[in-house]
Parts: structure tokens; C-alpha cells; sequence
């Protein structure tokens, strides 16, 4: 009896073949190209995020390090009420060391192919000649890691905390009193005393609770030589202060650090005070600063002109700073490196072959009004 269903395939019906050779190179062939046209994509897409990365980089750090410099110079010759008034006094003969020169609200350097002009050795406070620092102990800048052709600036300014007196000073009387213990100084260190009238840079020789110690003699050449703080009159407390002075120096030096390709790059740095330099922005590889020259004394710049064309009789009333900023790692940028290849002593170096190193770059300026002096 004949049993009903499906009908058993035969062998070698079309029901139980395999590829042929033609078809699996077909499939090999379009799987080949559906995984390159991915790769691709994957490549591209990986490209442009890395782009888009450094461009960021690239605009963050210019942005910051332009900020920060422009807070420095919108603060420079800050004293108080006392801002606009010349006349400076202190309790030692010796001269204001650089890192305390609040009598010179802006002090610039312009980057020569060789050196700087005015020359910054005997003036900038330097780590591998500690008897240059006010203070030894390595807190200076190692002048030989500044970038050559780069410019070099001092902001010297008060902070706009004060602490105010909590008692009257008159010539004869020490310590001086004030009305909080929440410092920003510390014994050793130079500070300001003024009200709108007068100001008296002095030692601090010690501090207990609210008092600072001004006390004569020491071995240090910026001893109190005097005990007498007031060039006249009295500090009263209603309008008289204590404060310290703030100097914050920027130039350009190799990071501490390489980028993701082994690359020595640059950066802004900082020395703030008698502190040793920090790191500020890594990617900044070029600092020029131009001077606005007031000759008519209405507080408008005539003329801009680099440091070394600055005359003692000049009047700086504005500040125009330049940087390079890179994106710090290889993204294939087809830009020159500012200093060449070989700079020194950055150790910069391009890909060979070529005369790039695959960073992005981009050049931004900024003017900036002095508001004080």
C-alpha cells in the first residue's frame, strides 16, 4: 500500500547541494568589501573624533591661557586706594626685590633669537643661581628651558583681600595688629601696610594670632631697618590695611609631559611670587606681548611697541597678548611647528619625512586695558 506525504529527494536533487565555487567567491567578495567600506567608516569616524578633540584642546587651552593672563594684567598696579599715587615707601634701604616689586605694575621681556631685551639674567629671579631669588631654595625659573623668540611678562599687583587693622599705628608702635588670623602671607615674607594716603612695604618677621611682628635687624638684606611703619601721620583703622603682594610671571617652557606620540611639547607657565613655577596650560607654544604706550595722558594707547622699545618715561596703559595654541596630540594637522622642528629647548620634532608634526594650531590675540596706575 503506497503511504501518502512528501516525496523523498533523490540524490543529487537540487535539495541537497552545496555552494559552488562561483557563489562563495561572490559572498567572499561582497563580505571583503562590506568589512572594508566598515573599517573605513570606523577609521574616518575615528579620525574625525580625534579632530574634533584637538580642535577643542586646541581652543580650551588659547581661551584659558589668554583669561588667565588678562586677570593678571587687569589687576597690575593694584594698591588700594592708594593705586594711583607714585610714592612708595619701605622699612629696608636695599632695593624691591623682583618678586615684590610692587612699584612697577607691568614688567616685560621681548624674546630675541639669543636672549631677551632688557636682558632678563640679574633681573629674572633664576633657579640655577639661587642667590638670585629672594628666597633660595630652587623657587626660580630655569632660564634655559624659557623658548627662545618668546616673550616674558610680571604682573605685581595687591589681592583685593586686605586685612584691616584692629588697632591704630603710629610711628613708634609694633607689632601691628589686625582684626583677622586668616593669612595670606607668612613670616619671612614682604607685605604692604597702607590706607589712601601712604603705603610702607615691611618685613614679617613673625606671626602669633593677630599680631605680625615687624622687628629690626636679621641677616636678611631685606630686614627691617626701621621700626616705624607711617611715612606720616598714623594707619587709623577705619581705612588701613595689611596686605600681600602678589607677582605672577608667564612664559613659555617644555611640559612637563610628552603627548600621546612621544612628542616634547610646550607650555604656559607661571611663577607666582617667591613660589617655584607651575604648569598652566599645556599646548601654548608662543607668547608675544606688544605694550599700549599713553603719550598724551588720556589713559588711550598712541602706540603699541615691544619691551625693548619701551622708554622710562612711557606710560603702559594696555597690554596686547598673543599665543599659539596646539592640540597637544598628532590629529594630522599640516601646520609648522612656530619654532621649527628642532626648537631648543622645547625638542619639538616632526614626522619624518616631512617638516609637520600632525598638531593643529591656531593664533589668538587679546587686548587688555590696565585699570590701575
Amino acid at each position: 500500500m503506497q503511504q501518502s506525504g512528501m516525496p523523498t529527494a533523490k540524490p543529487g536533487s537540487r535539495h541537497n547541494r552545496g555552494f559552488t565555487i562561483v557563489e562563495a567567491m561572490i559572498g567572499l567578495a561582497l563580505s571583503s568589501a562590506i568589512i572594508l567600506g566598515v573599517s573605513q567608516l570606523f577609521a574616518a569616524n575615528s579620525q574625525t573624533y580625534h579632530l574634533l578633540a584637538g580642535q577643542s584642546m586646541m581652543q580650551e587651552s588659547g581661551r584659558f591661557a589668554l583669561g588667565a593672563m588678562a586677570r593678571s594684567v587687569q589687576s597690575a598696579g593694584y594698591r588700594g586706594c592708594f593705586s594711583r599715587n607714585d610714592a612708595l615707601y619701605k622699612t629696608f634701604p636695599t632695593t624691591l626685590p623682583y618678586e615684590y616689586d610692587i612699584g612697577k605694575p607691568i614688567v616685560g621681556f621681548d624674546g630675541k633669537t639669543t636672549d631677551w631685551l632688557p636682558a632678563i639674567a640679574g633681573r629674572l629671579p633664576k633657579s640655577d643661581s639661587p642667590t638670585a631669588n629672594v628666597y633660595p631654595g630652587g623657587t626660580g625659573i630655569d632660564h634655559s628651558k624659557i623658548q627662545q623668540t618668546t616673550d616674558i611678562f610680571t604682573s605685581n599687583y595687591l589681592p583685593e583681600k586686605h586685612h584691616q587693622l584692629a588697632s591704630v599705628i603710629t610711628p613708634a608702635t609694633a607689632p601691628v595688629s589686625v582684626t583677622t588670623t586668616n593669612f595670606d602671607f607668612a613670616a619671612g615674607e614682604l607685605a604692604m601696610i597702607h590706607d589712601c594716603e601712604k603705603q610702607t612695604v615691611f618685613l614679617l618677621t613673625a606671626i602669633s594670632g593677630n599680631a605680625l611682628a615687624h622687628t629690626t635687624g636679621g641677616g636678611s638684606i631685606y630686614a627691617n631697618a626701621q621700626a616705624a611703619l607711617p611715612a606720616f601721620g598714623d594707619f587709623e583703622t577705619d581705612d588701613s590695611y595689611v596686605s600681600p603682594i602678589v607677582s605672577e610671571t608667564y612664559f613659555i617652557a617644555p611640559s612637563n609631559s610628552t603627548n600621546k606620540s612621544g612628542q616634547q611639547i610646550l607650555s604656559l607657565w607661571r611663577k607666582t611670587g617667591i613660589n617655584a613655577p607651575v604648569e598652566l596650560v599645556a599646548g601654548i607654544e608662543d607668547l608675544q606681548v606688544e605694550y599700549g604706550v599713553d603719550t598724551t595722558a588720556d589713559r588711550i594707547p598712541n602706540r603699541y611697541v615691544t619691551a625693548d622699545g619701551i622708554n622710562t618715561t612711557d606710560t603702559i596703559v594696555a597690554l596686547r597678548l598673543t599665543v599659539v595654541a596646539n592640540s597637544v596630540d598628532e590629529v594630522g594637522g599640516t601646520s609648522t611647528p612656530t619654532h621649527g622642528c628642532g626648537a631648543s629647548p622645547a625638542g619639538q620634532y616632526c614626522i619624518p619625512g616631512t617638516n609637520v608634526d600632525g598638531l593643529l594650531r591656531r593664533t589668538s590675540s587679546q587686548t587688555i586695558a590696565l585699570q590701575n596706575g
